[in-house]
């Protein structure tokens, strides 16, 4: 009983911040200006997709929001029809909602935009932009760590 007493006491930060806030992850969009010649659509997908699934489940695992997966009527929204995307997001449950942008710009950098968002309003609370170097799982790992340190340091939470 004592060892879940102190593990409750060690996050409260965390917890106030939103351990009850439902983060929708969008999925993330990906652009390639490396101009390279060998199509590498299939391994881009798969690490999108990856570090949305990383970003999520560590972000639930740590206790700091309730994880929404997008729903076939959030799916069906237009990305630049935010009224659709909000709705859809708040019939889902969620308080906030996540999105993100990988750009590959060269053989050796992309660069990541991240934004967070009050879904009652859309208001950005968050924002990051980040590069990394390489283009293999360990690189797109290093690079969703990073940004997971970034959104830990300070939570995002509905003002």
């Amino acid at each position: 009983m004592l060892a879940v007493i102190s593990l409750f006491a060690a996050t409260p930060a965390a917890r106030s911040a939103g351990a009850q806030a439902g983060l929708l992850i969008m999925p993330f969009g990906f652009l390639d200006t490396s101009g390279e010649q060998r199509d590498q659509k299939a391994d881009h997908e798969k690490r999108l997709v990856e570090m949305s699934r990383r970003i999520g489940t560590e972000l639930q695992d740590k206790g700091l929001y309730r994880v929404i997966q997008p729903t076939p009527g959030i799916l069906s929204c237009d990305s630049r029809d935010q009224e659709c995307l909000l709705a859809e997001a708040r019939k889902a449950g969620t308080d906030l909602i996540l999105a993100g942008a990988v750009q590959k710009a060269s053989t050796l950098i992309s660069q990541i935009w991240v934004g967070v968002f009050d879904a009652s309003d859309g208001k950005r609370i968050l924002y990051r932009q980040l590069s990394f170097r390489g283009d293999t799982d360990e690189a797109w790992q290093h690079a969703a760590d990073f940004l997971l340190q970034q959104i830990e340091a300070d939570p995002p939470h509905k003002p």
